[in-house]
């Protein structure tokens, strides 16, 4: 009985070591899958103008390059939030994505700004910059709406200050892989930001008078078309106007803005 014992014990110890030999070795066959973030990008041209009033003097044809990695963005990435919400908007940024649903996208960035030329920053323009940071929340109501918030500090305080951008936006399927996006919104910012904002101001005019609060409404529309997987053309113009004490101080100033431009998307499937 006992040699019977000892001989299941030593046959039950070749059985568990052939397993764990095989097991080994199974493990090591098997390939180490290792993901790594994808790096894609956005390259195009677009023919832009802060003020169509004056296009002759104010169009300007400029480059447009994104670049994104995981959570990092450069400009507009590799576009998908483009493609999928209608974002236009090339500012040369650096950002970092801490939510990305479906529905909810909130990032961090950080831009040199020209406060000479207010809140389009162009690397090719003159004039006073600083570096400003930008929080954007955006949020999918649904299959047309959105809703979106820009909140901007001055970091270096060379009179950005702080302004905080409210909008939401329609998106209407026009034709195939195309779609018109209705936009509207208000700006709120601190006496510093206005006064800095806009460089209108008469010599002998009393700068105490500007005040903190909601100064400003927007309006614009936009227009995309994809052209295939990796390429699509837009159209856009945007309608700015002072509003309650600005309004008062300057008078009613609208300022209409325009940009036409073509894109190539290059994503790693």
């Amino acid at each position: 009985m006992l040699k019977i014992t000892k001989f299941v014990w030593l046959l039950g110890l070749v059985i568990f070591q052939k397993t764990l030999l095989a097991q080994s070795h199974s493990d090591s066959a098997e390939p180490v899958s290792t993901s790594y973030p994808a790096f894609n990008y956005t390259l195009g041209v677009r023919l832009k103008s802060n003020d169509i009033s004056s296009w002759s003097q104010a169009a300007r044809i400029r480059p447009i390059v994104g670049l994104s990695y995981g959570k990092w963005r450069v400009g507009i990435g590799d576009g998908q939030s483009w493609q999928s919400v209608g974002q236009y908007g090339t500012e040369p940024t650096l950002s970092y994505q801490f939510i990305e649903k479906n529905n909810l996208t909130v990032g961090l960035s950080m831009r040199v700004h020209n406060t000479h030329t207010g809140e389009s920053f162009d690397v090719f323009e003159s004039g006073q910059k600083t570096l400003r940071s930008r929080v954007l929340v955006h949020q999918k109501i649904n299959r047309r709406w959105n809703l979106e918030l820009d909140w901007t500090q001055d970091l270096l305080h060379k009179g950005d200050s702080t302004a905080v951008n409210l909008g939401v936006s329609y998106v209407w399927p026009v034709f195939q892989k195309s779609e018109l996006i209705i936009n509207a919104g208000t700006a709120w910012g601190t006496a510093d930001h206005w006064r800095n904002a806009d460089q209108q101001w008469g010599p002998n005019f009393d700068m105490h008078k500007v005040k903190t609060g909601f100064e400003k409404v927007k309006a614009g529309v936009t227009f995309k078309q994809l052209m295939s997987k990796e390429w699509a053309w837009y159209a856009s113009m945007g309608i700015s106007q002072n509003a309650f004490e600005l309004k008062k101080l300057q008078g009613s100033r609208e300022i209409t803005s325009g940009q036409i431009g073509i894109l190539y998307f290059h994503k790693r499937s």
